[in-house]
């Protein structure tokens, strides 16, 4: 058996846990993902990402409750696959798509407006729509166009309720949602992305936080649907999404899902003691 350190990511606490020293022997195309369940390490539930060298790539927050049957252990392990490379190469999207241009697209999406990348590298088209179609598989559902500069100026009515956007520039955003200093939790996701050295860690990493977004986002629009004419406050959000995600989320991420559920979901958000809307006035 191999003895692993692993340290919860909301508390620090941390604690070594015994795997099979053949656990990750099938994970070469991939990471091992363990779910920690409340009560092995600390109260809090999370998983944890092994590579096949046994090495802990990173722990975070459990995405999704795992129903584990009685049979098995505690911890449950499977692997997180990720899409064949001649699909999507990597490492030509980091080195060709600035992190910031990554960042306002990943925020587009979140706020549900069409996007147009303008790019004149067209051998790169096919491997960004396969990275974003990947990273927001079974989430957020998004119309991207990928075009050359030339046939936007050629068609430029056909975008004017696009976001549209050049390497490091924001070329067009009419109603100025965009806020470069207010990005904070998306330049997060993507960072751990560029900076990660092994390709598939990163991207695993990264569709994992864009999962737990959107099903924090639709746990809460359903929940709001559901209560017609009936007071929320924000206390009863933040309840929700601890008993059904086991996560404890603070105001200020409870106000950025807010405006994602307005925005991606269109839920009609009634007013809500303590929540703001940061993009009010679209």
């Amino acid at each position: 058996m191999a003895r692993l350190e692993i340290r919860c990511p909301i508390c620090s606490q941390w604690e070594h846990i015994e795997v099979a020293d053949d656990a990750t022997k099938n994970v070469a195309k991939g990471l091992l993902a363990i779910n920690i369940a409340a009560g092995m390490i600390c109260e809090h539930s999370f998983i944890a990402y092994v590579d096949k060298n046994l090495i802990v790539r990173d722990c975070l927050v459990a995405d999704f409750k795992i129903e584990l049957p009685e049979s098995i252990p505690t911890e449950e392990a499977e692997e997180v696959v990720t899409p064949e490379t001649e699909a999507i190469k990597f490492d030509l999207i980091k080195l060709n798509i600035p992190e910031v241009l990554m960042v306002y697209v990943v925020r587009a999406v979140f706020l549900g407006r069409k996007i147009v990348i303008i790019s004149d590298q067209e051998f790169l088209y096919n491997h960004i729509k396969n990275f974003f179609q990947y990273i927001f598989e079974k989430s957020f559902e998004f119309d991207i166009d990928i075009i050359s500069e030339e046939d936007y100026k050629r068609n430029k009515g056909q975008y004017k309720e696009h976001l549209v956007f050049k390497n490091l520039e924001i070329v067009r955003d009419k109603n100025k949602i965009i806020n470069p200093k207010k990005l904070e939790i998306e330049e997060a996701l993507l960072h751990k992305f560029f900076a990660e050295y092994d390709l598939m860690a990163g991207l695993i990493i990264l569709k994992n936080e864009l999962n737990k977004i959107f099903e924090f986002s639709k746990t809460i629009g359903e929940f709001i649907e559901s209560q017609k004419g009936k007071p929320i406050t924000s206390k009863i959000l933040i309840g929700l999404v601890s008993e059904k995600h086991e996560e404890k989320i603070q105001m200020p991420y409870l106000n950025y899902l807010i405006d994602i559920i307005r925005y991606y979901f269109k839920v009609e958000v009634p007013k809500i003691k303590g929540v703001t809307n940061l993009l009010g006035f679209l």
